[in-house]
């Protein structure tokens, strides 16, 4: 059975080491963490979900800078184990459910132009493509810009 808590400063060596697996291509660092985990609980909110080993699964991670202003989904990444059970989904709703609570009116995320799963979970949860980012992962790797007014 899949559990969901809120992060803490504990979780980071886990969360870096998932974050070279997931993302490859551009992970955050220690220190890129270590700077968004500055903003919880007042601006930030990170989960992580853990399996019956009490082993991370995966994590997300959003930000409202201030009320009325949009949120933003700054990672979302589930082992791929674990993919296709509803984890990126929860963790989505979870994080729309706190932006609310923060005053959020919407949230924006960036996706991969590749990950046809992710793109097409969030096109179920009422995401629409807004744009592209051109190389936003790097040379070559381009982002879907995806917006969802929240209610």
């Amino acid at each position: 059975m899949t559990t969901f808590r809120e992060a803490s400063a504990l979780d980071l060596p886990a969360l870096v080491s998932m974050e070279k697996v997931l993302f490859a291509d551009s992970p955050w660092s220690m220190g890129q963490f270590k700077e968004e985990f500055k903003g919880v609980p007042r601006t930030h909110l990170f989960m992580v979900a853990v399996d019956d080993t009490h082993q991370l699964i995966g994590y997300a991670g959003a930000m409202v800078p201030a009320p009325g202003v949009e949120a933003d989904v700054l990672t979302v990444g589930v082992i791929a184990e674990h993919r296709k059970a509803g984890i990126g989904r929860a963790f989505m709703e979870q994080l729309e459910k706190w932006a609310i609570t923060k005053e959020s009116n919407a949230m924006m995320l960036e996706v991969g132009v590749g990950n046809v799963a992710a793109i097409a979970l969030y096109k179920q949860l009422g995401y629409a493509q807004i744009s592209i980012r051109i190389n936003y992962y790097g040379a070559g790797l381009d982002a879907v810009v995806m917006r969802k007014e929240l209610k």
